[in-house]
């Protein structure tokens, strides 16, 4: 696999490339430093399309479809292993870029899984995550606990190990797990909201 420079769209849109390639990078800018633009990729026939920036040591995708808002971050690399392996060397993306860009479109493909084949799962996970951040702290409020701070530790970790232990999958980063199950929850008919209620009538609208 290789990345190919196509014509560019616009003076400021460039499409790096390929057909065999595991996705589509449409950069919108592009520096020695930061690139920012749209990753473009299908799974079994589902187009996929998301936000994307990489500098040398993060890589961050948001989601805008199928499901807007589904968070994915590369780990954050330290001075010494950008310095070694960083995901974009003088404004081109690396290899290791390349592969973590992959094990991103994993995440958000897992979650899309969740949702496709198994749709109460992400309500029984984020239900058991409430549970026990509520004991913490009672005033939480379903749909919208924190993501940053020691009451996001808690319930980030407890939900990326059931995640683990439930469905086999350790998502990459347990606060991007957290965020994008509570964007999930609250992109949602208002329904969607209780701790009660059943995820699985509700389907079809969110697939449609």
């Amino acid at each position: 696999m290789f990345l190919q420079h196509s014509t560019p769209l616009t003076p400021h849109f460039t499409s790096v490339s390929n057909p065999s390639a595991d996705f589509d990078l449409i950069i919108k800018s592009n520096t020695k430093d930061v690139i920012k633009g749209q990753l473009k990729f299908t799974y079994l026939n589902q187009s996929f399309e998301a936000q994307i920036k990489i500098s040398s040591s993060s890589i961050q995708v948001i989601l805008q479809f199928p499901f807007e808002g589904i968070l994915a971050t590369a780990p954050q690399l330290q001075d010494d292993q950008f310095q070694e392996q960083p995901y974009l060397n003088n404004g081109a993306l690396s290899k290791n870029g390349y592969q973590n860009i992959i094990w991103l479109q994993l995440d958000i493909i897992h979650l899309y899984n969740l949702i496709r084949f198994k749709p109460n799962a992400i309500i029984d996970l984020y239900r058991e995550t409430y549970a026990i951040t509520k004991k913490e702290n009672n005033s939480i409020v379903y749909g919208h606990i924190p993501t940053a701070g020691p009451i996001a530790k808690i319930a980030a970790t407890a939900l990326s190990q059931n995640m683990k232990r439930k469905h086999k999958y350790v998502y990459g980063n347990s606060f991007n797990l957290l965020s994008s199950i509570q964007q999930i929850i609250n992109t949602y008919p208002p329904q969607f909201l209780s701790p009660q209620h059943s995820f699985k009538k509700q389907t079809s609208i969110v697939l449609n």
